[in-house]
């Protein structure tokens, strides 16, 4: 029972391995003829005995050199001839067509009909069956072959039969085989996009940690933050989540009087490194690879309306950089992030002073208003008591009411150089214009292009919240122009009105697809912004880009007068 079970297993471990199966049927073969042939009482039992033990160890040896050489066809066809001219001659002393291993006999043809082609199975079917009947003929002197022939029919017939079904049976498993492969490979594939997914999942996964975190980053930042904190925390979540060991951020103005580095590097001297190679670093608009002391950097440049930089990591070749998703990616963002903060924090300061010089005006309109109107009336009353007054000498009086009336109009005259000192409006400044202008002429010579711009009328006429948001506009708009357009030359007009104010800007970049870029989620934020600012002041804006010759953008903005009433001290 346990003979059967292992060779049930045997047989049910890979039923259609065409090996496994001819080399069963050579051992069962040989089991039941060797049975057979030692009961024929005809010939010696130490004959019949060393036969079967020659055909056991013969058996053994051919199974092993055709496990061996069953890709070699060559070598295969050769082993199987041999074996078939062997068998033949066995059939000499056994009997010959009537010998019992008749039947083991077929072994080599069934071997060629599975693994060779099919002329030469014919062919060995053909010489197997020709060398039995001729054998059978001479050695047991029939008086005709035909007599052979039709007494052995049924043999030949499952001769043929036999060789029929192992070639039909050789082309199945040879499409079975084929479609396992395919299979085989599929699989393969499956299990290489599966590994793919799941490390695009984990990548997922991380990302949106990253994103969660540069979120927080963004969530938590203030405006009371310096360019040197900026700097720094840009610098050390590039390091965190992008697992690189070193990278820097180096943040410097057009002439370097104001710079800020904040180095996680080995290189104590690297911002010295970057004066000398400055020239050439800032002359690229996208992402580069640079050699820096014997390191290898990938860096870009951030460019700001005050200030211009270089953010960096330390890589090791440029093949990191393309096969590095996650560290292409993070490294794109905070570039992008880092301008922003820094464009923040300079329109708040912008704001600030803004805010300022609004109170500064206050507070001389004030002074001028209601302090210097007493003044004017402790003067005028001095006037009536000199007049007036009967209790002293005219001369006394003449003399205390002169000097008091010199004090009086000397702090006049002081307090009115104070007030003009203090009022840009009434020295005839417009400071919005002025940093408007200041910020063109930094920008242009940051980024190494020409800006001409065109500025009329009075800023007094816009309330602060134009001025802030038209301020942001004008950033986003150049910023854009550079980064996206690549563009070399801006021309900028803006123009104050009693009844609304007009901003063009035309650049000669590459220009742009305003309904597509609106879809692109790096490239339509800017224009979305602009949209959205536009929209909470009641504005039109209109966006014309053509491939190749620029971007066209228009603005208007209707003034609404606020009459405000100011409180008269006197």
């Amino acid at each position: 029972m346990q003979t059967v079970n292992q060779f049930y297993r045997f047989l049910s471990r890979n039923p259609s391995d065409k090996m496994r199966l001819v080399f069963l049927y050579r051992y069962i073969s040989l089991l039941i003829t060797s049975f057979f042939y030692l009961l024929d009482p005809q010939s010696p039992v130490i004959f019949k005995i060393g036969v079967v033990v020659s055909l056991g160890i013969a058996a053994w040896i051919l199974t092993d050199l055709q496990r061996r050489y069953i890709e070699n066809n060559k070598i295969l066809k050769v082993i199987v001839l041999t074996e078939t001219i062997g068998l033949t001659l066995l059939l000499i002393p056994t009997g010959g067509i009537s010998s019992p291993f008749i039947w083991y006999a077929l072994n080599p043809v069934l071997v060629a009909a599975s693994f060779l082609t099919s002329l030469f199975c014919w062919g060995t079917l053909f010489f197997y069956l020709s060398s039995a009947t001729l054998i059978t003929y001479q050695l047991f002197r029939i008086d005709n072959i035909v007599m052979i022939l039709e007494e052995k029919s049924y043999f030949y017939l499952a001769c043929l039969l036999a060789t029929i079904l192992a070639r039909l049976f050789s082309g199945l498993t040879k499409e079975l085989d084929l479609k396992a492969s395919i299979l085989k490979i599929q699989k393969m594939e499956l299990l290489q996009v599966n590994c793919q997914l799941t490390e695009s999942n984990y990548k997922y996964q991380e990302t949106l940690e990253h994103i969660m975190s540069l979120y927080h980053l963004m969530d938590n930042f203030s405006s009371k933050k310096t360019p040197e904190k900026v700097t720094n925390e840009i610098t050390k979540y590039l390091v965190k989540y992008t697992t690189v060991d070193e990278a820097f951020f180096w943040l410097t103005d057009l002439n370097h009087q104001n710079s800020h580095i904040s180095n996680i590097t080995t290189n104590k001297y690297l911002e010295t490194d970057l004066r000398i190679e400055w020239h050439n670093i800032r002359k690229n608009k996208e992402p580069f690879i640079s050699t820096i002391n014997n390191e290898l950097y990938w860096m870009t440049i951030i460019r700001t309306p005050i200030y211009i930089g270089v953010l960096g990591v330390k890589v090791s070749n440029s093949s990191e950089v393309e096969n590095t998703f996650l560290l292409g990616r993070t490294f794109e963002f905070l570039a992008e992030l880092s301008e922003i903060m820094l464009e923040k924090i300079h329109i708040d300061q912008m704001m600030e002073q803004m805010i300022v010089i609004e109170e500064q005006n206050r507070i001389a309109n004030e002074i001028h208003d209601s302090v210097s109107q007493r003044l004017f009336g402790i003067v005028y009353s001095l006037h009536s008591l000199q007049v007036k007054n009967q209790n002293s000498t005219r001369e006394e009086l003449n003399q205390e009411y002169l000097f008091l009336s010199q004090s009086a109009n000397t702090t006049m005259k002081e307090l009115r150089a104070a007030i003009y000192s203090l009022s840009s409006v009434k020295k005839g400044e417009q400071p919005f214009i002025i940093r408007v202008k200041r910020y063109l002429n930094d920008y242009s010579k940051l980024n190494d292009i020409n800006i001409d711009y065109h500025i009329t009328g009075d800023e007094s006429l816009i309330t602060n919240k134009i001025k802030k948001e038209l301020y942001r506009i004008i950033c986003e708009a150049c910023g854009n122009a550079v980064r996206h357009g690549k563009c070399n030359v801006i021309k900028l007009s803006l123009s104050i009105l009693i009844e609304k104010t007009i901003l063009t800007i035309h650049d000669d970049g590459i220009g742009i697809n305003s309904k597509y870029d609106e879809d692109d989620k790096e490239k339509g934020m800017g224009l979305i912004n602009m949209r959205s600012i536009i929209s909470s002041l009641s504005g039109t804006i209109s966006i014309e880009g053509i491939h190749g010759l620029g971007t066209r953008i228009q603005i208007e903005i209707p003034i609404i007068k606020n009459l405000k009433e100011h409180e008269v001290v006197g």
